[in-house]
């Protein structure tokens, strides 16, 4: 089996140590070809992986956090090459969710029977995301996130916590598999995967072998519950509390008043104020690891 390492350099355990060294290591007594290969341009990951395919890659891994995975996902949707990934991101939320370690060496070792399995994907008005997607607070956090300037579980829950007291509710239609309703909603969270990164859970029953998604909205908090959500959301027993609905549909349509703010795998986008969300179901095919657990 030939695989394919695309590091992101500029993801967090990247610039602590140097990774190509440790899979280089890892890799050099197994029976497996591999190449090493910096993606610092998600520009240049059409043409790169193109050529992975054409020179027989099975497996091209994804060295670095969600937004990498994101990025490298999106271009295996349909081809025969595997996505691979190696976490050293600050969330690493769809390495948690099939079951990988945190700690990279360990992570490669986990994949020893090198199983590849295909799994769910989805997308939105045409673009595809892997894990999870979401319009109000969580795409705010996301779009504050990505500017606090310093990453990891501490920036997170400070940028959380904040946003969730300041942020208003807003009015939303919801269409799940031709139901339609009205919802005065914090965040609507459509889901193939249970977490945004970080154990945060927003959909804890989410399978991506399972051909749905699902649908979380959260109505208005108040002030005195708030703090209890997050610790719900980290606990994993967010779809309890009382302010969270859930549902599951292959195919939801969300209306709001304007074009703004999505997240998709924790990366923030604008969109238009109609969204279309289909699930792809066993679209992309993935390494495990030897040990997943009910993904």
């Amino acid at each position: 089996m030939k695989s394919l390492f695309l590091i992101n350099t500029r993801s967090g355990t990247a610039r602590k140590y140097d990774i190509a060294a440790l899979i280089r290591r890892a890799c050099s007594g197994e029976e497996v070809a591999f190449d090493i290969a910096p993606c610092e341009r998600k520009e240049d990951l059409d043409r790169i992986i193109d050529a992975a395919e054409r020179g027989g890659v099975d497996v091209v891994y994804a060295v670095g956090g969600d937004g990498t995975v994101h990025e490298i996902a999106k271009r295996l949707v349909g081809r025969e090459v595997a996505l691979g990934v190696l976490p050293i991101g600050s969330g690493n939320g769809f390495a948690r969710h099939i079951g990988l370690p945190m700690d990279p060496a360990q992570s490669l070792r986990a994949c020893s029977k090198r199983t590849i399995a295909a799994i769910d994907t989805a997308e939105v008005n045409g673009i595809t995301f892997l894990g999870t997607m979401g319009v109000g607070l969580d795409a705010w956090i996301a779009d504050r996130f990505a500017v606090a300037g310093t990453r990891g579980l501490a920036t997170y829950v400070r940028v959380g916590v904040r946003e969730i007291l300041a942020y208003r509710a807003e009015e939303y239609e919801v269409e799940i598999d031709g139901a339609r309703s009205s919802v005065h909603a914090k965040l609507i969270a459509v889901a193939n995967t249970c977490q945004y990164g970080n154990d945060a859970k927003i959909a804890p029953c989410a399978s991506v072998r399972d051909g749905v998604l699902d649908v979380v909205t959260i109505a208005d908090v108040s002030l005195l519950r708030a703090p209890w959500l997050t610790l719900q959301l980290f606990r994993g027993t967010i779809d309890r509390a009382k302010e969270v609905t859930s549902a599951q549909g292959k195919e939801i349509v969300i209306r709001r008043r304007s074009a703004g703010p999505v997240h998709l795998d924790g990366e923030p986008f604008t969109l238009a104020e109609t969204l279309n969300v289909r699930v792809r179901p066993s679209s992309l095919k993935v390494l495990l690891p030897d040990v997943t657990g009910n993904i």
